[in-house]
């Protein structure tokens, strides 16, 4: 059975003539005929029969026109999914991140993506900020989320997506001393540190080593869970973000120092010879979209 066979008969059931359709489709009137004829001879039953003046549905035909119609609005339908799906964006995109995967919304980003291009797959990896942002370079990622400073990254557009604090913070034991103590007095106390090249050995230095504070570190880490874990457990003071700071001593596990606090800000960034690709353009859309709001980008060409 063709839908062309199906366009004649719901053509000539609604025009009533056998001549008159055929003009309507463009084809001949000994086609159309002949298109009836295989329709009967497929379903085994008459369709038509022929009055003065032109033809009428027989009450199978008209048993049959409305499935008919619905098929063929069915194809329709197919056919224009099909061109829609050609014209969209498809690919692979692999993102990293340095970041909690809720502070960058990146349950909302994947969701905004599968909505709006589903042809696009999406892997996403953890790494610290320098492996992502090499990464980045090397292609080996093609855009990712990191924690540094608003200013762009040679070679790399940057999105500035918001401000993070980040709190000194120790066990709860220590309340005493992280109350009443200095940064002097806390720089000689045990410190779970990172590695450098990243956000977190950044704020640590704008926090003491450009007073000339050295800082007694007794564990390193990249791992944020970890940090906060040792901390709780009382193994020494580190920076946590301000949310995890907050809840942690209302839990009675760590306490605030308020002798200082730093900041860092939430990145997206990705090749600046990649910018005009389809793929990448698409992750971007769908980051502003999750977060609501029209995001400056920063170009390391403009930079001051």
């Amino acid at each position: 059975m063709d839908l062309y066979l199906l366009r004649t008969f719901v053509a000539i059931a609604q025009e009533g003539h056998l001549t008159r359709a055929a003009e309507r489709l463009h084809i001949s009137q000994p086609t159309a005929s002949s298109h009836i004829k295989a329709l009967e001879e497929h379903f085994g039953l008459p369709l038509f029969v022929r009055r003065s003046g032109g033809v009428d549905l027989t009450n199978a035909g008209k048993l049959l026109v409305s499935k008919v119609e619905e098929v063929l609005g069915a194809a329709s339908n197919l056919e224009s999914t099909a061109r829609t799906i050609k014209c969209r964006v498809s690919g692979r995109l692999v993102v990293g991140s340095s970041a909690d995967p809720v502070v960058c919304r990146l349950g909302k980003v994947g969701a905004v993506m599968r909505r709006e291009y589903p042809l696009i797959s999406m892997y996403v990896e953890l790494r610290h900020t320098a492996a992502m942002l090499q990464g980045i370079r090397s292609g080996e990622v093609d855009a990712g989320f990191f924690l540094g400073h608003a200013l762009p990254e040679e070679g790399l557009e940057c999105l500035p997506l918001c401000r993070l604090t980040y709190c000194i913070v120790g066990p709860s034991a220590w309340r005493e001393n992280l109350k009443n103590g200095d940064l002097s007095t806390l720089a000689r106390m045990p410190w779970i540190l990172t590695r450098g090249g990243n956000s977190h050995h950044e704020m640590l230095a704008s926090l003491f080593h450009k007073r000339g504070l050295q800082l007694n570190g007794v564990v390193e880490t990249d791992n944020e869970l970890v940090i906060r874990t040792m901390v709780a457990e009382g193994v020494g003071l580190s920076l946590i973000r301000s949310d995890h700071a907050a809840q942690g001593e209302k839990d009675g596990i760590m306490c605030i120092s308020p002798a200082g606090s730093a900041h860092a800000d939430l990145m997206f960034a990705y090749p600046k010879v990649r910018r005009d690709e389809p793929v990448l353009k698409a992750l971007e859309s769908s980051i502003r979209e999750a977060w609501e709001c029209q995001i400056p980008m920063l170009h390391a060409d403009n930079a001051k």
